[in-house]
C-alpha cells in the first residue's frame, strides 16, 4: 500500500475537526443566551425552529467552504473524494446535529436547560471530533489507497 501526497489533507481535516469544538460552543451561546426562560427551562420549540432556521444554514455552509477548502489542499481529488467530503460533513453538519439531538434528549427528559444542553452538546461535539480524527487518519485515506490505486 503506498501513500499519495503530502499529508495536507490529514492535517487540514484534523485542524477542522478540532476547530469544530469551539465553534459548536460558539453556536451554543448564540441559540442559548438568546432564548427567554420560563421556571429556569427553555422552550423547546422556539429553540427548535431557531436551530433549524439559524444553525442549519450556518454549517450547511461551513460544510461547502471546509469542503472546498479540503479540496484546495489536495493533488487528487478523485483520490480523496471520500476523505473530503466525510471529514466537511462529520465536523459541519455534526456540529449541528451535536446542537440539535443534544437538546432534543436533554428536552425528552422534561428539564431543557441551559446546562444540561451545554453538557451534552459539548459531550457529542467532543465525540465527534474524536471520530473525525480517527476516521482521517487510518480509515478514509487507506481505503481510498486500497480501491483507486491497486
Amino acid at each position: 500500500m503506498t501513500i499519495h501526497g503530502s499529508g495536507f489533507l490529514i492535517i487540514f481535516g484534523l485542524m477542522v475537526s478540532a476547530a469544530s469544538f469551539p465553534a459548536t460552543l460558539l453556536l451554543w451561546a448564540g441559540m442559548a443566551f438568546t432564548l427567554k426562560k420560563t421556571d429556569g427551562k427553555l422552550d423547546y420549540q422556539i429553540l427548535k425552529r431557531r436551530l433549524n432556521r439559524i444553525a442549519l444554514p450556518i454549517c450547511l455552509v461551513l460544510f461547502v467552504g471546509c469542503a472546498i477548502l479540503l479540496y484546495l489542499v489536495t493533488g487528487d481529488q478523485l483520490y480523496y473524494t471520500p476523505a473530503i467530503l466525510w471529514g466537511a460533513a462529520l465536523t459541519t453538519i455534526g456540529m449541528y446535529c451535536s446542537l440539535f439531538f443534544s437538546a432534543r434528549i436533554v428536552n425528552s427528559s422534561g428539564s431543557l436547560t441551559r446546562g444540561g444542553w451545554l453538557g451534552l452538546t459539548l459531550l457529542f461535539a467532543a465525540a465527534i471530533a474524536i471520530l473525525c480524527w480517527f476516521v482521517f487518519a487510518y480509515a478514509l485515506i487507506p481505503l481510498g489507497d486500497y480501491f483507486f490505486y491497486r
